[in-house]
C-alpha cells in the first residue's frame, strides 16, 4: 500500500505534481492519482520510475511504497 500522505508530501517538495509527472511515467494524472490515493494498484515500474523522479533512494523505498496503515 503506497503511504499517500508521504508520496504527495514528497511531489510537493520537488515542486511536482502528479499532472506533471504522469507523461514521464508515461499513464495518464486520473490513473497514477488512483494508484498513488490506493484506489488502483501500482506496479513495480511505476513504483521505479517514481523513484527515480521524485529522488526517491532505496532505503526510503519501504516507506513509501510498502506503507501498513494501522486500524
Amino acid at each position: 500500500m503506497i503511504n499517500t500522505a508521504k508520496m504527495k508530501g514528497r511531489i510537493a517538495e520537488k515542486e511536482k505534481t502528479i499532472q506533471s509527472i504522469a507523461p514521464d511515467i508515461p499513464c495518464s494524472a486520473y490513473t497514477l492519482g488512483q494508484q498513488i490515493g490506493n484506489k488502483a494498484p501500482m506496479n513495480l515500474d511505476t513504483a521505479e520510475k517514481l523513484c527515480e523522479i521524485l529522488d526517491i533512494r532505496e532505503d526510503e523505498f519501504a516507506e513509501f511504497f510498502l506503507y501498513k496503515k494501522l486500524q
